[in-house]
């Protein structure tokens, strides 16, 4: 075999199984994914404070941060209790839907004090809501 590109000059591959990602024989780890739609998605009936209800179908980051900020409830949450890469491009996309998120500025001390953001969801918002 010539040019290198099917073999391990240590060998490691046939050590680990790491040759064959995509194996499908028993105990093989592959993972099926869902394809063409994004892996969490739902349909939201939200009622703003004084306002109509309406329903939106978020997916994707959208949909978790939605499902973060109705679990935190009205203390809402932060990106320091709820870790996510672009917490304010989710909120920005849901406000741009109608959904009211009320941002509190808050302050935090340590070695890189500063301030964050606390989202808090300013409607009545169920899961599942009418098509």
């Amino acid at each position: 075999m010539g040019g290198g590109q099917n073999e391990t000059p240590r060998g490691w591959q046939a050590d680990t199984g790491k040759g064959n990602r995509y194996a499908n024989a028993a105990g093989a780890w592959t993972i099926a994914q869902l394809k063409g739609r994004a892996k969490r998605a739902g349909l939201y009936q939200v009622t703003p404070e004084g306002g109509e209800p309406f329903t939106i179908e978020a997916t994707g980051r959208e949909a978790w941060a939605l499902d973060r900020l109705l679990t935190a409830g009205p203390k809402g949450c932060t990106p320091i209790d709820q870790p996510a890469p672009r917490w304010s491009a989710y909120v920005h996309k849901l406000r741009k839907r109608g959904v009211p998120i009320k941002t509190v500025t808050e302050a935090h001390g340590g070695p890189y004090s500063g301030t964050h953001g606390r989202y808090v969801l300013r409607a009545d918002v169920q899961k599942g809501g009418a098509a």
